[in-house]
């Protein structure tokens, strides 16, 4: 591409619009960040800097769910926008998560000896609400939560004067909540309710996207990078030194929103310049097809991992080195969760074309006459 073409001017500064053409790379990047934090095994411990680096990594690797959120925001508003009526808007939601969610339930159902009622406590998110919210993949229920309330949210978010002093008000309503309750309510659910700022951040820069609101010059990119590294600071004063910050759980609250709004547009910026305008182009597309591939099954990609991930571990971790027990954690989860995808691809057409199969079936001439009198 020519440095003097107007559209690949725009979108090189556009920061939206390389978000939405490098969303998959930064979808798979968080996945395997999340994996990481996982299931990843330690492997520069002979070397005290790197052994440094790589352990704050993994530990602050749950931000990478914070990244979902923030996309998930985005993409609901483009979704809802295009949806004719409230309940395909629902159907695609569902659709997307139930086949893991469930398939992997009865698995663990299987081999991990739940009870019926352990089964179903876990899948219906009873356990969630009331045990513990990580009881069971956590994350399905919360999402599926935001994703029940967003339309109502944002019926009275685009009915708003201003969306952004709107944004503000709600996140000044969750925050006087969440100092209220912060002696009461069951420390691990705040893993879920610090999750709700970014996620409603999320929906602000979706509806600014869609309104052409925000303008990405050089300042703006030099703010990301700014918003980065108070992120990461701030994560290390959290994660490390137990700095308290508004709420409780505070490592996955104000930290992770600055870094999941900044590594969101940064990211596809970096993939960008790598891809069009570096001399490691090969390297960047590379790069950018491997995190886009990820990028395809993050949900079912996330469902498999930890109890997978946690049985490979077990079987290899004391006859091999930790570098070939993380290899075969990475490539043996890439591939269930893969196949998985394909299973609930196939299991959802066959679900429509019988339906239908079902609705084009003719009526009989008795029930025309019964429905007509």
């Amino acid at each position: 591409m020519s440095t003097n073409d107007p559209a690949e001017m725009k979108e090189g500064n556009d920061g939206f619009l390389l978000l939405h053409r490098y969303r998959g790379a930064v979808m798979g990047f968080a996945a395997l960040w999340i994996l990481v934090f996982h299931e990843w095994l330690p492997v520069f411990g002979n070397y005290p800097k790197l052994a440094l680096i790589e352990n704050f990594i993994q530990r602050i690797g749950f931000c990478g769910v914070d990244i979902f959120l923030f996309l998930s925001g985005i993409g609901m508003v483009y979704s809802i926008e295009k949806s004719d009526r409230i309940s395909v808007f629902y159907y695609k939601r569902i659709k997307r998560i139930v086949f893991p969610f469930l398939l992997v339930a009865l698995v663990r159902w299987r081999f991990d000896g739940w009870t019926a009622a352990e089964f179903l406590k876990n899948i219906l998110g009873v356990n969630f609400f009331r045990v513990d919210i990580y009881t069971y993949l956590w994350f399905v229920p919360m999402i599926m939560i935001f994703y029940l309330l967003f339309p109502p949210y944002y019926r009275f978010f685009k009915k708003a004067s201003n969306q952004f002093i709107f944004t503000g008000c709600v996140l000044t309503i969750w925050l006087i909540w969440s100092l209220k309750v912060r002696m009461t309510l069951r420390i691990d659910m705040f893993g879920m309710t610090n999750r709700i700022p970014i996620f409603v951040i999320g929906i602000l820069a979706g509806w600014a996207a869609r309104n052409k609101k925000v303008i990405f010059d050089k300042l703006t990119w030099g703010f990301l990078v700014l918003v980065l590294v108070l992120g990461l600071y701030l994560s290390y004063l959290t994660g490390y030194l137990g700095l308290y910050i508004l709420v409780p759980v505070s490592d996955c609250c104000v930290p992770n929103i600055l870094l999941a709004c900044s590594l969101s547009f940064l990211i596809p910026g970096v993939l960008y310049q790598l891809c069009e305008k570096s001399p490691f182009k090969i390297a960047g597309w590379v790069i950018s097809y491997i995190l886009s591939f990820y990028g395809m099954f993050t949900l079912e990609f996330y469902c498999i991992q930890e109890w997978l991930g946690g049985r490979i571990i077990q079987r290899m971790r004391d006859g091999h080195r930790r570098i070939v027990v993380n290899a075969a954690v990475f490539v043996l989860i890439t591939v269930t969760a893969f196949v998985i995808r394909w299973l609930s691809g196939h299991f959802w057409m066959l679900m429509e074309q019988s339906v239908g199969k079902v609705r084009d079936l003719p009526v009989p001439a008795g029930a025309k006459d019964a429905k007509k009198e």
